[in-house]
């Protein structure tokens, strides 16, 4: 099987797994435990977070690749992905409006980002489309806080010619200053992430590089290097901590992605591979916030007062039953209202 071929059906496998890693994050993520529950964070650690914090990155680089990988003119990349990206983007925080409105309505109060929504204007409402009220350093989020990362997308669409001239005279000078960048940012550090793996992406594509070639060829120092770092971020995190904490973890997560590259590829080669899961990583990406807010919430406020065991146990619940139950809604979509399924899912 040919390099192009191989990394085409890679790039399909990896988009769920992404999109699991992701879940794991925001279940660990969107509520959190009130007082000191330090094995609770060191046994999730690794899932949560090592892994969990791959998910968007990892996307960020295939969206970037893709991008430039197309020979289409730029006008029409954009027309497509007004329907691919941007029409699911308003329809889907749409949605996630609609339930703040209900539960307001029916009596439950609602408050985002410290306000109430009686005190909203029309003005707000809008604002909520861009961001929750919040610049919060560049890491703002709309309604929907997933989402940042499909607004992020379209802006670096838009501004791919800039982007392209760039990384095609700066080569990996740009590259190296973007990591050099996004390693000394504390917090999310969403501006400099997003540019740095949408850029790494964009970079193979514009020198018509294939990114599974190269890491098949250099397979062995990159495992070496990805369980260096992987150990040292767990461990510095786990363990004993360390002033380059930051550093270690998002080192390890550059890493993680040519691993998970290698991991598809070897799962395609050997027919490791499902037709609704791919299918349904949109979807699923879209539906899974509000389900797994609900879940950890639940859990959370029954059971504040158990034990770390008991939690760690609850953590995986939610993680598995948050996927199903999203995997479901997709099925259901896809099984009885198809013309929508491609609505929301940008016709993928």
């Amino acid at each position: 099987m040919k390099y192009p071929f191989r990394l085409s059906h890679a790039i399909t496998w990896l988009r769920f797994p992404l999109i699991f890693f992701i879940i794991m994050l925001h279940c660990y993520s969107v509520q959190k435990l009130e007082g000191s529950h330090e094995n609770y964070f060191k046994v999730l650690y690794p899932f949560s977070l090592w892994l969990g914090e791959t998910g968007v990155p990892g996307f960020f680089v295939i969206s970037g690749f893709l991008f430039f990988l197309s020979k289409k003119a730029y006008s029409q990349k954009i027309k497509a992905r007004v329907h691919t990206l941007l029409v699911p983007y308003i329809l889907w925080n749409l949605f996630m409006l609609a339930l703040y409105g209900i539960a307001y309505a029916i009596g439950y109060p609602q408050n985002i980002n410290g306000r109430s929504l009686a005190g909203f204007q029309f003005t707000d409402y809008l604002r909520l489309f861009w961001d929750r009220g919040s610049y919060d350093n560049g890491n703002f989020v709309p309604i929907l806080c997933p989402l940042w990362y499909i607004r992020n997308l379209l802006i670096m669409s838009l501004l791919s010619p800039l982007i392209y001239y760039i990384i095609r005279y700066a080569r990996e000078l740009f590259l190296v200053a973007i990591t050099v960048w996004w390693l000394t940012t504390y917090h999310n550090a969403f501006i400099p992430q997003t540019i740095l793996f949408f850029s790494l992406g964009a970079y193979f594509s514009i020198f018509d590089i294939n990114p599974l070639r190269i890491v098949s060829e250099n397979k062995a120092i990159i495992i070496v290097l990805f369980g260096i770092f992987a150990v040292g971020d767990i461990f510095s995190h786990t363990v004993m901590g360390t002033p380059i904490n930051l550093q270690l973890h998002r080192i390890s997560l550059i890493l993680n992605i040519p691993v998970l590259l290698l991991l598809a590829d070897w799962c395609v080669r050997h027919n490791y591979t499902s037709e609704v899961l791919p299918n349904s990583a949109f979807i699923v990406f879209c539906v899974h916030y509000p389900i797994v807010v609900l879940l950890r919430r639940i859990c959370i406020s029954k059971v504040s007062d158990s034990s770390d065991f008991i939690h760690i146990l609850l953590y995986f619940a939610c993680v598995i039953v948050a996927t199903l139950l999203s995997i479901g809604f997709y099925c259901f979509l896809e099984r009885f209202f198809p013309k929508v399924k491609n609505i929301l899912s940008g016709n993928r």
